[in-house]
C-alpha cells in the first residue's frame, strides 16, 4: 500500500495507522533510525509498505513485510524482513533516467561571463566559448544583447531533478550577422563524437580569435608610437582592452610552458600547442589556480586574468602567437580544418538534426510562454 505521512506525525505512528503493531513500527523505525529522522514530521512523504499477516494471537493481525521510501533525492532506503524474521536496511538508487534540458540567455559584455550567470558551471562556459571562438570573432561579432541557447542531455532522477551538469547536446549564438548553430554528433561506426554546423560540416579546430571575452582589440600586431616610451617601435602582438580581472581563456589545447614575471610585459603566461605554435599573454594580474609550467589545459579555459602589471597605460591583455618561436600576427596565425564533409553520413545526421531541433522548439516554447507550463526544471530562461 502507498501511505503518505501526516503533518506531526512521527515513522511509528503512520506505521501503526498502515495496520502493524506498535512493536512492529518501533522495530521498523529502530532499524531507520541511523539514516533517517524517525521522530520529527515528514509531512507528505510517500512510504510504500507492504504487509503480511502477523504471529497468531497479535493485534492487528499484520507485520511489515517491506517499507522503501525516499527522504533524499539522491537515495531511496528500503527495509526488508529476512526468513529469521529481522529487519534488514538497504540503499537502493533511485531510477534515472536521460532528458534534455535548455539554457537560454542574454549576452551582457562578456559571453563566458553571461553564460555563468545562467547556472551553468564555468568548465562547461568556456567549453562553449571555446566552440564558438574558433568562427567568431568575439571582440566583433559578439555584442551585449545578442542570445545564447545550450542544450543538454541531463540524467535525470525519478522526481525529474538533475543528476549532475549534463553534457552539452547543442548550441547557438544569434548575433546581427544571424545565427551560429553547433551539434554534437557521432557518426555511425565513429569512435567519438564531433561538433559540426548546421550543414554537417565539422567544425574547424584553430586558436581563439578572442582570447578573452568581452574586450575590445585596442592595439594590433606592426610599428607603432608607444604609448608610453614616446617612438615608434614593433608592437609584436594584439592588444585587448578589458576590465581588470576579466577571465583570460587558453587559445587552444595546450601545456603551459610559461607563467613568470617577464620585464615590460608583466605577469606573463605562455602555453605550447600542436604544430609548433605557442600563444603569450601578457600584462596579467594574476594566474588561475594551481596553473604553473607543465600544466596541461583545454581552449577556452581561464587561464589568467588582465590586469596591468608591467609597462601598461591601464588594464589589458597583450596577446601574441609564435610558429617555430617567431611571432607572427595572430590574425593570420593558421588553423586546422576538420576532416572534410562526409556525404554517406549526411542522412543519418538529418535525423539527427531534426530531432534536436524538435526538442529546442519545444523547450523555448516553455521559455517563450512559461504560463502554459507546469514548473518545470528543465528549462533556465535568463533574460
Amino acid at each position: 500500500m502507498t501511505l503518505q505521512m501526516r503533518d506531526r506525525e512521527a515513522l511509528p505512528a503512520a506505521l501503526v495507522r498502515a495496520g502493524l503493531t506498535p512493536e512492529d513500527a518501533d522495530r521498523a523505525a529502530a532499524a531507520l533510525a541511523d539514516d533517517f529522522d524517525t521522530v520529527n514530521a515528514h509531512p507528505g512523504l510517500t512510504l510504500l509498505v507492504t504487509v503480511s499477516p502477523a504471529a497468531p494471537g497479535a493485534t492487528p493481525r499484520l507485520q511489515l513485510t517491506s517499507l522503501e521510501l525516499t527522504p533524499r533525492d539522491d537515495e531511496r532506503l528500503g527495509l526488508s524482513r529476512e526468513a529469521d524474521g529481522a529487519l534488514h536496511l538497504r540503499r537502493i538508487a533511485p531510477p534515472a533516467f536521460t532528458a534534455p534540458s535548455l539554457t537560454r540567455g542574454v549576452v551582457r559584455g562578456s559571453l563566458y561571463l553571461s553564460i555563468v550567470e545562467t547556472g551553468v558551471e564555468p568548465a562547461m562556459a568556456a567549453k562553449v566559448v571555446g566552440l564558438f571562438g574558433r568562427r567568431l570573432d568575439l571582440t566583433r561579432d559578439v555584442e551585449s544583447g545578442d542570445r545564447f541557447r545550450l542544450a543538454f542531455e541531463q540524467d535525470r532522477r525519478i522526481d525529474g531533478r538533475a543528476g549532475g551538469p549534463g553534457d552539452l547536446l547543442y548550441a547557438d549564438v544569434t548575433t546581427r550577422a544571424g545565427t551560429a548553430r553547433l551539434y554534437r554528433y557521432r557518426a555511425p561506426g565513429a569512435p567519438s563524437a564531433d561538433w559540426v554546423d548546421g550543414e554537417g560540416k565539422p567544425h574547424a579546430a584553430g586558436l581563439l580569435r578572442t582570447p578573452v571575452d568581452g574586450a575590445r582589440v585596442t592595439s594590433t600586431y606592426g610599428f607603432r608610437m608607444h604609448p608610453l616610451l614616446g617612438f615608434t617601435r614593433l608592437h609584436q602582438g594584439v592588444d585587448f582592452g578589458a576590465a581588470e580581472g576579466a577571465p583570460v581563456l587558453a587559445a587552444g589545447d595546450g601545456v603551459v610552458v610559461e607563467a613568470r614575471w617577464a620585464g615590460d610585459l608583466g605577469r606573463w603566461l605562455k602555453i605550447r600547442h600542436a604544430s609548433g605554435l605557442e600563444t603569450g599573454y601578457g600584462h596579467l594580474s594574476g594566474w588561475a589556480t594551481g596553473l604553473s609550467p607543465g600544466t596541461a589545459v583545454h581552449q577556452g579555459q581561464v587561464v589568467a586574468y588582465v590586469g596591468a602589471t608591467g609597462l601598461a597605460t591601464g588594464p589589458h591583455l597583450h596577446y601574441e602567437v609564435f610558429r617555430g618561436g617567431q611571432r607572427i600576427d595572430p590574425r593570420t596565425a593558421p588553423s586546422i580544418v576538420g576532416a572534410s564533409r562526409d556525404s554517406t553520413r549526411e542522412p543519418d545526421f538529418r535525423a539527427r538534426k531534426a530531432s534536436i531541433d524538435a526538442t529546442i522548439a519545444s523547450l523555448s516554447a516553455e521559455c517563450a510562454s512559461p504560463g502554459l507550463f507546469p514548473a518545470s526544471p528543465v528549462a533556465r530562461c535568463i533574460g
